[in-house]
């Protein structure tokens, strides 16, 4: 008989047994491994319950109604960025108000309105100053973060499409500051 002296751990085995010592530290590894393992999977599940959705407002429209910075493209790829406020309309439980929907604020005082139906906002067909005829919509992002528009303009002229991106007034001027420090 033999011994193996393992002085890291303090044990004392005999050769016999040096079998048995390997099963045992390898479930220690494989216990060690479970409990990373574990972990990984409370962190996931944790920060995938903090995130907001519209279900997490008792009025869906809380989660949009602020200022956005707008991304607006027209089919020729000419953009404009202005800035977007959203509220509540007080007597429609499902209407938002826009103010300065398509830099129309510097022509009319009217203002753009949709109805929100789970993450989709609908503009139904409406003229606002005499003139300008608008309709659309535009889908709100999982995380509530940007507002993406399809739209149609008609300034007597016909109609002319539009893309516009809304999003967090903070992440559209790190985008503007990026592009212009690359160019």
């Amino acid at each position: 008989m033999f011994f193996i002296v393992n002085c890291k751990k303090g044990i004392i085995n005999q050769g016999i047994n040096s079998s048995l010592y390997k099963r045992i530290n390898n479930i220690n590894n494989m216990k060690k491994i479970g409990l990373i393992l574990m972990s990984m999977l409370l962190t996931v599940v944790f920060f995938q319950s903090c995130t907001d959705d519209l279900e997490d407002f008792a009025d869906p429209r809380d989660a949009i109604t602020k200022e956005w910075q707008a991304t607006i493209t027209d089919v020729n790829g000419i953009e404009s960025f202005p800035k977007v406020s959203i509220a509540k309309d007080p007597q429609e439980t499902t209407k938002v108000i826009f103010t300065n929907f398509h830099e129309l604020a510097s022509v009319t005082s009217d203002q753009v309105y949709a109805t929100l139906a789970g993450n989709t906002l609908t503009i139904p067909s409406q003229t606002l100053g005499g003139e300008y005829t608008i309709v659309g919509s535009g889908v709100i992002s999982d995380n509530l973060l940007e507002i993406v528009f399809e739209y149609t303009v008609d300034d007597g002229g016909g109609p002319e499409e539009f893309d516009a991106i809304f999003g967090s007034v903070v992440t559209a001027k790190k985008k503007l500051l990026t592009a212009s420090l690359s160019e």
